[in-house]
């Protein structure tokens, strides 16, 4: 690849995660996986400027260019683990995890530590060289330096995949496989890059991580639900639309209201972060009940749910609404939370000229007259 391509693509990235920086500095948020994530992008920054200026200085011979190659080289390797160490914490903070001082200190030592080998080796040679001809050289201890890298880079995976297997666990699973996702540019990057010195890699690709995830929390703000990852009601109305023009065909539109039986008692008696968690537990069975099919989901407010589908008859959607019910029961018996996980169903189905407000009602009227029923049969029942 041409030195000319090489630097107008760590510039262009340099110059998207700048306007990034610049727009989350703005939120002066001082949540500590904000301020995390600038540091990440300040540092991808900083590495691909001093990549860009190695590509316009290696192999070029003019007064202190090896010695200003060398500092080059040991900011770039040094700063990489760093980068990760970072990383590391930005994952631990989004899963959870309570990051102490203590907790930071122990995770950015092996970057210290590896800054401080690629400086020595400004006079060792021992990571890295450079020749009199002003040519990057690897050391007899690089591989050390790439295991490093590699090991700060993968160990937060090790988190993320236990996460993933652990259904227990809180944190919303659409967050937890952004946490992945993360690693597909960067990793084959790297790959790429490895055999290849000089190879756009690593930290380009890193950007473009960066910019997927920022895209991404921008368009959860925007049309997510922050807490369940769901959409929320301001694309209610434009998909209600598209999908009136789809009826016909045997495919009939409806629509189900849904809320949480006792969802305040859960809150009251467990705390509101238990409560959350309830809400991202309903919005997982949702997801997974309408699995390959085409469907809108959304949190309508508080524990309100709307899931707006195809089907071919009421009494196949009466199926789904009994098969959901059935999935919420077994969910209980599986997990043995210290709450139960219920809800109430109220649906319609859409008719020719109704309106999305009236398909709503109706649904509304549904579950309602379902939680009063409940509530007559508990006041009547044995004592």
């Amino acid at each position: 690849m041409s030195t000319i391509i090489h630097v107008e693509l760590d510039v262009l990235c340099f110059l998207i995660l700048a306007v990034i920086g610049y727009q989350i500095t703005r939120s002066v948020s001082k949540q500590m996986n904000r301020v995390l994530f600038r540091a990440l992008i300040y540092g991808i920054m900083f590495s691909l400027a001093l990549d860009i200026v190695w590509v316009l200085t290696e192999g070029r011979i003019f007064p202190g260019a090896v010695i200003l190659n060398k500092l080059i080289n040991a900011l770039y390797l040094g700063v990489g683990v760093i980068l990760g160490c970072i990383w590391y914490l930005y994952v631990l903070e989004t899963l959870g995890y309570k990051v102490t001082r203590l907790m930071t200190s122990l995770v950015m030592l092996p970057g210290i530590v590896f800054m401080v080998l690629n400086i020595i080796s400004l006079w060792t040679g021992w990571i890295f060289t450079v020749t009199p001809e002003n040519v990057y050289v690897h050391g007899p201890g690089f591989p050390v330096q790439n295991a490093g890298a590699l090991f700060m880079l993968f160990l937060p995976m090790v988190h993320i995949v236990i996460r993933l297997l652990n259904r227990k666990e809180g944190t919303p699973r659409w967050m937890v496989w952004k946490l992945l996702l993360f690693y597909i540019p960067p990793v084959v990057g790297t790959l790429i890059g490895l055999p290849y010195v000089g190879m756009p890699g690593t930290w380009t690709c890193a950007a473009v991580s960066i910019v997927l995830m920022y895209i991404d929390d921008q368009d959860r703000e925007i049309l997510r639900d922050s807490l369940t990852g769901l959409n929320n009601r301001k694309t209610l109305e434009n998909v209600f639309e598209d999908y009136v023009r789809q009826t016909g065909d045997g495919k009939q539109l409806f629509l189900f209201m849904m809320d949480l039986d006792n969802f305040k008692g859960i809150n009251d008696t467990l705390g509101h972060s238990v409560g959350d968690r309830a809400l991202v537990q309903t919005a997982e069975l949702l997801t997974g009940s309408l699995a390959g099919m085409k469907a809108y989901i959304a949190r309508f407010g508080g524990d309100e749910f709307l899931v707006m589908s195809f089907f071919g008859s009421e009494e196949e959607a009466r199926e789904y609404k009994e098969k959901l019910t059935e999935s919420f029961r077994e969910y209980n018996e599986k997990e043995k939370l210290p709450y139960l996980l219920r809800t109430s169903i109220g649906f319609s189905r859409w008719q020719p000229g109704q309106s999305l407000a009236e398909l709503t009602e109706l649904a509304d009227g549904q579950l309602y007259e379902e939680k009063a029923k409940r509530k007559r049969k508990r006041k009547t029942g044995p004592r």
